[in-house]
């Protein structure tokens, strides 16, 4: 994993203090824009999306890394900006995949709200650009703006009830084509 970036730093390496501002700018604008269009900050008022912007780190993973580890503290939840990511979780000695995630998804969203340890692993299928929003940002932002804390918790919630609907939807066709084809093969 490399950390591409902050509001701190620049997008890319370069020889002038404007050209650094320039890349911070750029950056910026994307992040911004990358959130404003994720269901969980649309319509939120733009001084809270751009200060999302500016608390948020970029991050990129090589493909087969791990950006969470099942048990590892929860501390964070991550937007894609590009590549896949597979949602497993390791039971009884097998890692059982539960959805594929793609550019513009969230997840690990319930890290913004409370303290726990991660129950899901998420791994880099493709090489991977994502936007990590961290607990205490996330908690700073809300202490500035409290007027959007409800919203934002409602809409937390509702993503992560639309994850576990499409997850339970995965795991049953899953279940639905493996038994198919186990009938198949007895005729």
């Amino acid at each position: 994993m490399t950390i591409l970036s902050n509001a701190k730093g620049s997008c890319m390496n370069s020889s002038t203090a404007a050209e650094s501002e320039n890349n911070n700018i750029c950056r910026l604008t994307s992040d911004f824009e990358l959130l404003r269009q994720s269901s969980l900050f649309s319509g939120l008022h733009l001084d809270v999306v751009k200060l999302f912007a500016y608390l948020s780190v970029r991050r990129a993973y090589g493909q087969g890394d791990r950006l969470i580890e099942q048990g590892d503290q929860a501390d964070r939840a991550f937007i894609l900006n590009d590549g896949a990511v597979e949602i497993s979780i390791s039971h009884k000695g097998t890692d059982v995949l539960l959805q594929r995630l793609h550019k513009g998804d969230f997840f690990g969203e319930l890290a913004l709200l409370a303290q726990f340890d991660w129950f899901f692993s998420a791994r880099a299928v493709t090489e991977v650009q994502a936007l990590t929003i961290e607990r205490k940002a996330f908690q700073k932002i809300l202490e500035k703006y409290p007027d959007h804390k409800d919203v934002l918790i409602e809409r937390i919630i509702q993503l992560r009830v639309e994850r576990l609907i499409s997850q339970t939807t995965f795991m049953l066709d899953r279940i639905v084509l493996n038994d198919a084809d186990a009938k198949a093969s007895l005729i």
